[in-house]
């Protein structure tokens, strides 16, 4: 221990003296600048949307309600004018009077419908402002939330106001009961009376009847409005999701700190190599490990420091900083991977762009579905998210979306450590020869090689398997699941093949028949007891979607021979076709393996 923390003082002293004044100062001044961008972001919005269509009013009054929308460049102008700024400059929407023109265009209309919409929540708000909800809204509508097919938890339900619940409104409630789970809804009664429609050039005098947009008459000349929320009162009409914008936002600025750190590590990493500087620790008394580790920890340290401080900054609760632990290790680990398989700083950027836009996109995507679907819960930046909006964490929430990333990030410092060698470290070897190289040295040092290596690979299947099931989620369920399948086969079986890909192909072992049949059943067997106990820890919660079907959870003697038929089929094809048609082995593997997952969840797919 006493030689780690060594390490990690000379590397910290390095790194330091590895930067001038100069470069450590730009870089605290665009971690300043981004962490404030983000901030304000979460704070205003993006307001990608404001000021995109162009209105003229001939009614002032009429004007500044719809100024209050920022969708919405409002100008109010004389009829004249008005027709004028209509027809000649390129207004998208003229209000004269009590009649509504627009042109013949996709933006035009466009614009007409984000004005119905922006006229029914101002009337909503309108009607609300009576302080009358009864009488204001006498229709009430029980929502009711369907499961999806794939069996996950279904959304919650945004309660109404403790204000907009009691008193005699229980008596228009269907059921009879206050549920909390009501919604209020209703069609304000306004008809339109006197709009007008046209494409571009004349005005015709042509009155549209039985429109959704309420009459310009009856909403001119209010003053005052109570102010409302799309979740506070749900009509048909606005009834959206609740997207957390402002969390994921906040998230974001966690995650750019441990980002940006992991960039120096893999920097340091490479200078080491390219500069060979590195021999002097390969030389000393001190295994690998001693050395990758006591290099780790100034970076670890630093990045968990920094969420430390913003978490406190934010009035965050210190959970967040256990949540992200995982999240810089998985970073730091690609980092540490990245900088020992790439042969230049060319190819180090190319690699590190590659796992950060795989890790960004399992990290970020899901916590966009928090507080709308379960499928968030894969990322641990939903559990930031709901801190973040002081909801609850439960330890089964926890460990469904830490456990991959901790067996993943360990798993790749383990194989990098394997690596890290004079005959890897410093030698112009293509990225597969050394991925290559780190599989030998497993096969050459663990006991059971085979058997240990598909356990051992697991937790990147299910890192794979679990994006995948986030990407197909927005997909309709038999789509979805119909490219699951392949895909996700495709996976297990290249996994779990190439193992005896290196035994083969590096000459470890007789390329015979008995031996391809002895290396398929020991690694299919393999696989599929770590899937088995990997399954209770982390994938309970969806055990009973499609998804968990394809995934292996339920039966125990049909998944096994799967994995032992489909792991010898890719055997034997290496030892038939030769090691140079590796992938059409795994491609007939995984034909092999995709048809069973079809038939067991064909009831989904074909109905």
């Amino acid at each position: 221990m006493r030689r780690i923390f060594t390490i990690a003082k000379w590397e910290l002293r390095r790194t330091k003296s590895s930067f001038s004044l100069k470069t450590r100062f730009l870089s605290f001044i665009i971690l300043i600048l981004i962490g404030t961008a983000s901030l304000f972001a979460s704070q205003s919005g993006l307001h990608i949307n404001d000021n995109i269509y162009r209105v003229v009013v001939t009614d002032a009054s009429l004007g500044r309600i719809l100024q209050s929308d920022a969708k919405f460049e409002v100008y109010i102008a004389g009829e004249g004018e008005a027709k004028s700024l209509f027809e000649k400059e390129g207004v998208d929407i003229l209000i004269n009077g009590d009649k509504i023109y627009y042109h013949n265009t996709e933006k035009s209309i466009s614009a007409l419908d984000a004005l119905d919409k922006a006229i029914k929540i101002y009337d909503e708000a309108r009607l609300l402002s009576y302080d009358d909800l009864n009488n204001t809204f006498p229709v009430w509508i029980t929502i009711k939330n369907i499961a999806r097919e794939q069996a996950f938890q279904a959304p919650s339900i945004n309660k109404l106001p403790v204000n907009m619940q009691a008193g005699p409104m229980t008596d228009q409630v269907p059921g009879g009961d206050n549920s909390p789970d009501i919604k209020s809804s209703v069609e304000p009664d306004n008809s339109a009376n006197a709009i007008e429609k046209q494409g571009t050039g004349n005005i015709p005098e042509k009155t549209a009847e039985n429109t959704q947009i309420p009459s310009i008459k009856q909403i001119t000349g209010i003053k005052t409005i109570s102010p409302i929320s799309e979740q506070t009162l749900a009509t048909p009409s606005h009834f959206n999701p609740s997207i957390p914008f402002k969390s994921v936002v906040l998230s974001f600025i966690f995650i750019f700190p441990i980002y940006f750190i992991a960039q120096f590590f893999s920097s340091s990493i490479m200078d080491e190599r390219i500069k060979r500087k590195g021999e002097l620790l390969l030389v000393s008394p001190v295994s690998s490990y001693q050395i990758v580790l006591g290099k780790l920890i100034p970076y670890l340290l630093g990045s968990m420091a920094l969420v430390a401080i913003m978490t406190f900054k934010l009035g965050g609760s210190p959970w967040i900083i256990l949540i992200l632990l995982p999240v810089s290790l998985m970073f730091l680990s690609t980092s540490f991977l990245g900088a020992i398989i790439a042969r230049s700083f060319k190819e180090l950027s190319f690699v590190l762009i590659f796992l950060s836009v795989f890790l960004s996109g399992y990290i970020f995507f899901p916590a966009m579905f928090a507080n709308i679907h379960a499928i968030s819960i894969i990322s641990p930046i939903t559990l930031v998210v709901r801190l973040l909006e002081n909801e609850t964490v439960s330890i089964s929430d926890y460990m469904f979306s830490t456990t991959p990333l901790y067996l993943l990030s360990i798993l790749i410092f383990i194989f990098g450590i394997f690596i890290y060698r004079e005959e890897d470290l410093f030698t112009q070897k293509p990225i597969k020869e050394k991925l290559l190289d780190s599989i030998q040295e497993f096969i050459k040092r663990v006991p059971a090689p085979l058997f240990s290596l598909s356990i051992a690979l697991l937790p990147l299947v299910f890192s794979i398997q679990l994006m995948l099931i986030v990407l197909m989620f927005n997909f309709p369920i038999r789509i979805g699941i119909l490219f699951f399948i392949i895909v996700a086969a495709f996976i297990e079986e290249l996994v779990k093949s190439v193992g005896i890909y290196t035994v083969f192909s590096r000459k470890l072992s007789d390329v015979t028949t008995g031996n391809a049949l002895k290396f398929g059943i020991l690694s299919g067997f393999g696989f599929f007891a770590g899937e088995k106990i990997m399954l209770l820890v982390v994938i309970a919660s969806i055990a009973g979607s499609a998804f968990g079907s394809v995934m292996g959870i339920g039966l125990l003697v049909f998944p096994l021979i799967l994995h032992v038929t489909s792991t010898t089929v890719a055997s034997l094809g290496i030892r038939y076709l030769g090691h140079r048609e590796y992938l059409a082995s795994v491609v007939t593997a995984s034909i092999v393996h995709a048809a069973y997952n079809l038939y067991l969840v064909r009831s989904v797919v074909f109905g």
